[in-house]
């Protein structure tokens, strides 16, 4: 009917003023029922006009019947919805054996995510403080299926080995009774330290005493008991050219504090009091032996080789000079006093006649160590 309402108006020669009223009719009557068809409404939608080429725009093109100005078109209009209209919109109900059992075939809802679903917080149980907090109770699940599957169990596990020596909660304070002895320390390892030291130290003393100009050997360690003497040294000749008599046997230190005494106290004495004459030789009484001091229990400074005794001088011009107690104003009593002065010193022990009575025929001299680095003349 569309097409031949079409063709009707493109027929300009056969129709009327009446009959061109009719066409432009039955063209909105066709497109009214066009409207209400099952078309999409983008098919229902107006289409602009194109005019023909070579038409200007405005200008109807060759051929056309154009419908009256005084009669309305009508607009397509989308069909109104249920809601729009007013009418009430069906619910559908729920069947319930419908809900109940899926109908065969059909594919079962699926469930919701666990791990999309939102998972409670873990709170701690308060446990009393007195109390250790519960463990689980895995030991009779363990059990019951130990005793389920005992069928398929293989044969026991044997035990784990344990260590062969577990220390004991104490220690011991005996040796094992199966360790073998050994024999007994007679040093301790930090006395030997300290031996070490002085070991150091005596071989510096000799190079030192060497260096000087004294003429020396060194003997063998000596050790009995209580005494000793590290490396003894037997001067027979200082570096002044003092010979010593007999040979001496005490330590480097002592031979060294010696060799200064006699070369910076001795002779310049020497020289002032005798008209210039020079000390040849001195006497010793003694220097190491294995004793304890005089009038008393304790061990001697002449048991550790660190004292030397000294009985007199022989001068160059053949006189003699024994220790003792002279004649006041004499130069034998001026020279005792001398040298008994500038022993003080190289020496920390020195004792001589008017001391007591062990010492009035001899000088002692030693190098003992005393407290805060103090010094015993009298």
């Amino acid at each position: 009917m569309t097409l031949r309402a079409n063709h009707a108006l493109r027929s300009p020669a056969v129709f009327t003023v009446a009959r061109r009223r009719e066409a432009a009719l039955a063209l909105v009557l066709c497109l009214c029922l066009g409207l209400g068809s099952g078309a999409s409404a983008q098919d229902r939608a107006p289409k602009p006009f194109a005019p023909p080429e070579g038409t200007q725009q405005g200008e109807p093109a060759p051929g056309s019947v154009l419908p009256p100005a005084d009669i309305p078109v009508p607009q397509a209009r989308p069909e109104p919805t249920p809601a729009e209209a007013g009418e009430p919109v069906p619910v559908p109900t729920p069947d319930p054996a419908a809900s109940a059992a899926p109908p065969a075939g059909a594919m079962p809802a699926p469930l919701p995510d666990a791990a999309a679903a939102p998972k409670p917080e873990a709170r701690p149980v308060n446990q009393p403080k007195d109390q250790p907090p519960s463990e689980p109770a895995s030991a009779p699940a363990n059990a019951a299926n130990g005793a389920a599957n005992g069928a398929t169990q293989g044969p026991p596990v044997p035990p784990a080995p344990q260590p062969a020596y577990v220390p004991p909660e104490k220690a011991r304070t005996e040796p094992e009774p199966g360790a073998p002895t050994v024999p007994e320390m007679e040093v301790t390892p930090a006395q030997t330290v300290e031996a070490a030291a002085a070991v150091e130290d005596a071989v510096a003393c000799e190079k030192e005493l060497k260096r000087r100009g004294a003429t020396f050997t060194v003997g063998e360690t000596i050790a009995e008991g209580q005494c000793g003497v590290l490396r003894p040294v037997s001067v027979t000749q200082l570096s002044s050219g003092v010979k010593v008599t007999p040979g001496t046997v005490f330590l480097c230190r002592t031979a060294l504090a010696l060799d200064i005494w006699v070369s910076e106290g001795v002779e310049p004495a020497a020289k002032a009091e005798f008209a210039g004459a020079k000390v040849k030789a001195l006497t010793q009484a003694s220097t190491y032996v294995c004793r304890a001091r005089a009038s008393e229990s304790r061990i001697s400074e002449h048991s550790r080789g660190s004292a030397i005794d000294i009985a007199g001088f022989e001068l160059s011009d053949g006189k003699t000079v024994p220790v003792e107690a002279g004649k006041p104003g004499t130069a034998e009593d001026r020279f005792a006093a001398s040298v008994r002065r500038a022993a003080c010193g190289p020496f920390r022990t020195v004792l001589g006649p008017g001391t007591d009575s062990d010492h009035g025929t001899h000088l002692h001299l030693d190098i003992a160590a005393r407290s805060n680095d103090t010094t015993y003349c009298r």
